[in-house]
């Protein structure tokens, strides 16, 4: 008799025996558990090096019943896998739909570049849809603490997870890292039955359609620690870009202004809160069709002024709200809530950067980037507009900018 050389002859020998033998003899096998070997749901984030099938406790499946699931483990050269499911009569279940992005092992390989989106059709067979172009989500409230009492109530999903008295409330007893527990506690002695304040945040409504992400750690293991970073930095609500790989950065809007001595209000103040507003918008990203507010941590210095409501204002922040609203406007967007047209930009009782907000009408996000030079009323803040056009559906690179510049009025009475 010839020898058969090929090792696929032989197992389809093989496998052609066993098959009619269990046809036959009706094989099953011990380990026909309905252990689900997708280790993450429909609709879940993973990047290269994330476990996504465990390989070990995959459920098997007599080889009468689906024959193909040996396919599989002989073209990844998983003889012994081949050997023992031939066997036993049983081999484990096929769960890839397409395996570009998995490894043998059941991994997600160095192939993939970027976060992909796990996608479970109605087989239950996986694959991954590696990203293309760019992808955004937004802070959304996930934990929530309400007054109740003595006591403050920890509810996410509308579900109380913990009750905690005063005196529990601590660094190690709730989230920390948007709200520091000595803050919780000053906001729990004026606080009313029923209030409530966000102590924890999410990342979720993304433009792709993927789950939500939770914790610092995995939105960090996922998009980036710049990611979460942006994402602690900004108001709640507020866009986060966490995937900007295949994407071009094109300036289309630029306009500078300039501090200026004004007689009545200290120079240095004003320019230090110019400068910080330009920090507090530094870098803000806008999806298309949508609006943005700037930074929430960022720090102003008030100025005693009689025609504010509340007595006083930030007086500085006129300057370089002209400079942003100027860039902003050129590019055909709606004057910002909170700013005029004149050379006072902030309206009164508006926070620069939490309660402003400006508009994006184009297709593609933009980026705004501020930054400031000088000192004192020679103090310089720049504007720039980036439009990030993804690679993918792009490829004119050329664009068009519109510049602007502060005419140097002296007309500066409140600002």
């Amino acid at each position: 008799m010839k020898k058969l050389s090929n090792p696929y002859v032989f197992i389809g020998v093989l496998l052609l025996t066993v098959i009619v033998s269990g046809l036959m003899c009706n094989i099953t096998t011990a380990n026909t558990n309905n252990t689900n070997s997708i280790m993450v749901a429909n609709g879940s984030t993973v990047v290269s090096g994330d476990l996504l099938i465990d390989t070990q406790n995959m459920k098997k499946v007599p080889l009468f019943a689906e024959p193909g699931n040996i396919l599989r483990p002989i073209k990844n050269r998983d003889f012994s896998t081949a050997y023992m499911s031939l066997i036993t009569g049983a081999a484990p279940k096929d769960v890839i739909k397409n395996n570009s992005y998995i490894t043998a092992n059941g991994h997600i390989s160095s192939k993939l570049d970027g976060p992909a989106k796990v996608n479970i059709d109605e087989n239950g067979k996986v694959s991954l849809n590696a990203p293309k172009s760019m992808i955004w989500g937004y802070k959304l409230p996930y934990t929530v603490a309400v007054k109740n009492g003595d006591s403050i109530n920890l509810v996410q999903n509308n579900k109380t997870i913990k009750t905690l008295k005063e005196s529990e409330i601590n660094n190690d007893t709730v989230p920390t890292d948007f709200v520091s527990a000595n803050s919780l506690k000053t906001w729990f002695e004026t606080a009313n039955d029923g209030n409530n304040v966000t102590v924890d945040y999410y990342l979720g409504n993304f433009n792709d359609n993927r789950t939500g992400v939770y914790g610092e750690k995995n939105i960090s293991h996922l998009f980036g620690n710049d990611t979460y970073t942006y994402m602690r930095n900004y108001t709640a609500y507020a866009p986060v870009l966490v995937y900007e790989h295949n994407a071009t950065e094109n300036e289309i809007s630029n306009a500078t202004s300039t501090v200026r001595d004004l007689a009545g209000y200290p120079t240095q103040v004003r320019a230090a809160n110019a400068k910080e507003f330009a920090n507090g918008w530094n870098n803000t990203i806008v999806p298309p069709h949508s609006t943005a507010h700037g930074k929430e941590n960022v720090s102003f210095t008030p100025i005693v002024e009689s025609e504010a409501t509340s007595g006083s204002a930030t007086h500085g922040v006129c300057p370089a709200g002209r400079s942003l609203r100027d860039a902003i406007v050129a590019l055909g967007n709606p004057l910002p809530v909170g700013m005029s047209a004149g050379d006072e930009a902030i309206l009164y009782e508006y926070r620069p950067t939490i309660d402003v907000a400006i508009s994006n009408n184009r297709d593609y996000p933009i980026k705004v980037v501020m930054w400031s030079e000088g000192d004192g009323g020679s103090t310089q803040i720049f504007t720039k507009i980036y439009e990030l056009k993804d690679n993918a559906t792009y490829t004119d690179t050329n664009s068009t900018s519109n510049s602007t510049s502060d005419t140097d009025s002296t007309n500066e009475s409140s600002v």
